[in-house]
């Protein structure tokens, strides 16, 4: 009896052991803790660990779009922070990206990502080309946002002073008076900008019909975008006319297919879209699987195709790939 009892405590723990050794352990790429949209990976990722059987996700802070998906492309993370003008760049092997990735895929985009060039009300800079020769920062050193901007900037002729560095050290550049303004890239009420109209009033620039057209022409993942950013901060009246990207989470072809199609199925619930708005609230509006369609540069991953097909969205050739 007493053999019979080991025999199953045994046959119970190597049942264990087997259930938590068939849990796949992925991490995360992320942006830098100071944006919201670390606060919505975070998020995300608590309701995919519990939503999602079998997976465990982890967030690993690595700076932005463009450094999450060269850690993703070199294997160091399975899927990570995604902007359209980084897939671009990662499927075109454009700079900072060394040959064409083939195997990039976009698992979803979450929310349209328009760019908001922030000056100080004292300024004395009412336009675009007023930032010539201004001291002025990008957006963080590494992001896809400073790479945009420096993209727009040389299309349109303009050349501020820049100063390159970390989000969380350009903002205190601001608000010490050490640069005359900012780009941050998000849909409003964003914080950091909130946090930047503590210290200064602010203002919003845009860029005029000739410059947004120049920029799309030049950079096709760009499309026009307008906000009123009075209703949130600052002294800006009526609309702001700038461009915008989408920023979403991609991976590579080496994610599981089915993986990929249940975190799909989740994130695009309706149970996905109260958790991810509890943490970054414009998500509440979005139809999240119907821009990753739109805004998808690299192919969907196979899984992702699977479930908006079956959730009855039409998918277009070129978004679908053998895997």
């Amino acid at each position: 009896m007493t053999t019979t009892f080991k025999g199953l405590a045994l046959t119970a723990v190597l049942c264990i052991g087997g259930a938590a050794q068939a849990q796949e352990r992925l991490t995360m790429g992320a942006t830098h803790s100071a944006s919201s949209f670390y606060a919505y990976q975070v998020g995300i990722t608590n309701y995919l660990n519990s939503a999602v059987e079998g997976v465990n996700i982890n967030v690993r802070e690595l700076g932005g779009a463009e450094v999450s998906t060269e850690a993703l492309l070199r294997e160091e993370v399975d899927m990570g922070i995604s902007v359209t003008s980084s897939d671009f760049a990662a499927m075109n092997g454009i700079e900072p990206f060394r040959g064409e990735a083939d195997n990039l895929r976009t698992l979803y985009y979450f929310a349209p990502l328009p760019l908001n060039f922030v000056v100080a009300a004292d300024a004395g800079i009412d336009s675009i080309d007023a930032l010539e020769g201004q001291a002025f920062n990008p957006g963080g050193r590494g992001t896809s946002t400073e790479r945009q901007v420096e993209q727009i900037m040389e299309s349109i002729d303009v050349t501020p002073d820049w100063l390159r560095a970390e989000g969380g050290d350009a903002l205190d550049a601001f608000q010490n008076g050490r640069v005359s303004g900012f780009v941050k890239g998000g849909n409003h009420p964003d914080g950091y900008i909130q946090q930047a109209a503590t210290a200064r009033d602010i203002i919003f620039l845009s860029l005029d019909e000739a410059q947004r057209n120049a920029a799309i022409e030049a950079y096709p993942f760009f499309s026009a975008a307008k906000s009123t950013p009075s209703e949130f901060y600052g002294e800006t009246e009526g609309e702001v006319n700038s461009l915008q990207t989408a920023i979403g989470i991609n991976t590579t072809s080496d994610l599981d297919e089915e993986i990929a199609y249940q975190i799909a199925k989740a994130v695009f619930s309706e149970e996905g879209r109260e958790a991810a708005a509890e943490v970054y609230a414009p998500a509440r509006t979005i139809d999240a699987a119907q821009l990753t369609i739109d805004a998808a540069v690299a192919p969907l991953h196979s899984g992702v195709v699977r479930y908006l097909e079956e959730a009855g969205y039409t998918v277009p050739a070129d978004l679908k790939t053998q895997d």
